[in-house]
């Protein structure tokens, strides 16, 4: 079973002694902070399912010591100790998103119950924290950090199947190569290469329109995804950013430019004949856009 970490964070040594002692006897692996930062500190370094405290500490108070714990690791739960006729005064640290409070003097099923809720929490939140990174991974290029030729597929296939209810809308796709880049790999090296990939997508991703989406297709391939947008309005767009990568780097871009519904009502469609307008533009002396 995997250890599970709760962290006092307090300066009264007796009462220190009496909750580490319940939460040992709970089951837990207990850490002790003095005061606040020291706490802050620890947290920064180690993973802990609740951290329990007074609301009020030297330096900090229980709804700031919220608030920064919030920031530093959400899925930490935090605790807040407080007399019984001070029940009150822990609603504001819960407002700031503190999980619950347990009273003084304690009682051993009161802490135990909401310790065994918090955790079950923790490990939820972390869940699904983890889950939702790994999906990330899956459709974000590591290279340049945009999105990858898997998600330009699943954001295709869901546009086109609510579109395809809706014809007067349209699309545009953007398939863009770099010119030449096998031969700037080759003379600068691989580094260099990879150097201006990332510098191209921060100058696809700057130059594109707040509602478009910009891919690495592969290689040094890219995609544009232009919402709402019919061919002669990606055309302008491709001939901006065309004159923007001649301006801004040392090597120039071909585009193939393909349209929904014009030029196609499924992804393959699309992407193939931006793929030909691409080949289009490459054959023609490349710098080029060229239009399914």
């Amino acid at each position: 079973m995997e250890e599970i970490s709760i962290l006092i964070i307090e300066d009264d040594e007796k009462l220190v002694q009496e909750l580490e002692g319940i939460l040992k006897n709970l089951g837990y692996k207990v850490w002790v902070a003095n005061n606040p930062q020291e706490g802050l500190n620890l947290l920064k370094a180690t993973t802990f399912a609740c951290i329990l405290t007074e609301l009020r500490m030297p330096y900090m108070n229980g709804v700031e010591l919220t608030r920064q714990v919030m920031r530093i690791s959400p899925s930490t739960n935090v605790i807040v100790i407080t007399p019984y006729n001070f029940i009150s005064s822990a609603v504001e640290a819960m407002e700031e998103g503190a999980y619950g409070y347990i009273t003084k003097p304690f009682n051993v099923s009161e802490i135990r119950v909401i310790l065994e809720r918090a955790v079950e929490r923790h490990f939820l939140i972390s869940k699904e924290r983890e889950e939702g990174y790994y999906m990330r991974l899956s459709i974000v290029d590591p290279l340049t950090g945009i999105y990858n030729r898997r998600c330009l597929i699943i954001q295709m296939k869901n546009k086109v199947n609510t579109l395809k209810r809706q014809r007067y809308q349209k699309f545009s796709l953007l398939m863009i190569d770099i010119d030449d880049f096998k031969k700037y790999n080759d003379t600068k090296g691989h580094l260099e290469g990879d150097k201006l990939l990332k510098e191209m997508a921060k100058l696809f991703q700057d130059s594109a329109r707040e509602k478009d989406t910009v891919f690495r297709y592969g290689g040094e391939e890219f995609v544009i995804f232009l919402e709402d947008t019919d061919k002669k309005g990606a055309s302008i767009v491709a001939e901006r950013i065309r004159s923007l990568i001649n301006l801004y780097t040392p090597t120039t871009i071909s585009i193939g430019v393909s349209t929904f519904p014009d030029d196609g009502d499924t992804e393959e469609e699309l992407i193939s004949k931006a793929d030909k307008a691409l080949y289009e533009a490459k054959r023609g002396g490349k710098n080029k856009v060229c239009l399914a």
